[in-house]
């Protein structure tokens, strides 16, 4: 049976415990919600152990594919469907398949860079039709030459996420996708791009369409205010913000 929510936004919005036992699909954000660094919260695994048929992971996650995630809840004995496990790096190289033929210069791990090649994308390190900007760990000021000219010159800009940083342990901050975007419009800032993670539309579609369930008869746990949250709304999905500044935890929601 299908359970349904009200519209977030309505005059008669539910309260998040209502929205959360009632959705038909709970959209679960990774950093800072089920992993800091490489380390299990807790109360995700009793999350992800209790509503394993209603989870799905959505995260602007671009060095990792979905079966890495898979591997690391294996190993703590959590299990989850690698189709069930959305993230912006891998939905960024589908978005760049629409136009295999392209020359493509992708900035992002060794790992992403495999899998567009094993998914068929032409990758190059110049005089590219289109610029695959990820989180690469080994960003340096030849890249931005290189990536910054051909925007110059035309090339497309498909952009995994504009976060600039995301949590890490010991209250560390980790860079993130959108420094390097930061870099790259400061020498080219009218350059057009797509992005695809939160808090833009794609990959909340993406989400829906894998849950099989309208907008609204999700909801979106997150510990980002302008991506979970914003992204949320602007999509027609309830958002349930989780951090200090929200007051809420995930402890709290599974003592609902």
């Amino acid at each position: 049976m299908q359970m349904k929510i009200m519209r977030y936004g309505a005059s008669s919005s539910p309260s998040p415990k209502c929205a959360f036992d009632n959705a038909a699909a709970i959209f679960l954000d990774w950093d800072g919600c089920v992993m800091i660094g490489n380390t299990l919260i807790p109360a995700a695994r009793t999350l992800l152990e209790r509503h394993a048929d209603r989870v799905v992971i959505l995260s602007n996650n671009s060095t990792h594919l979905p079966e890495d995630f898979m591997r690391i809840l294996n190993q703590a004995n959590v299990h989850i469907a690698p189709d069930r496990i959305i993230l912006a790096g891998a939905e960024a190289v589908r978005l760049a398949m629409q136009t295999p033929e392209a020359r493509t210069l992708l900035l992002g791990t060794t790992r992403i860079k495999a899998y567009a090649r094993q998914m068929g994308l032409t990758l190059v390190r110049d005089a590219p039709d289109q610029i695959l900007l990820t989180r690469d760990t080994r960003f340096t000021y030849a890249k931005l030459c290189r990536a910054a000219n051909a925007l110059q010159r035309g090339a497309k800009l498909i952009v995994a996420n504009v976060d600039t940083t995301h949590p890490g342990p010991d209250g560390h901050i980790v860079p993130e996708t959108g420094a390097m975007l930061a870099a790259l419009l400061a020498c080219v800032p009218t350059a057009p791009m797509v992005t695809v993670g939160k808090p833009g539309p794609l990959l909340f579609a993406r989400a829906c369409e894998v849950a099989g369930v309208a907008p609204h008869d999700a909801v979106m746990i997150g510990d980002n205010p302008e991506t979970d949250g914003k992204g949320a709304i602007d999509y027609g999905i309830y958002p349930i913000l989780i951090g200090p500044d929200a007051g809420l935890t995930l402890d709290d929601i599974l003592n609902w």
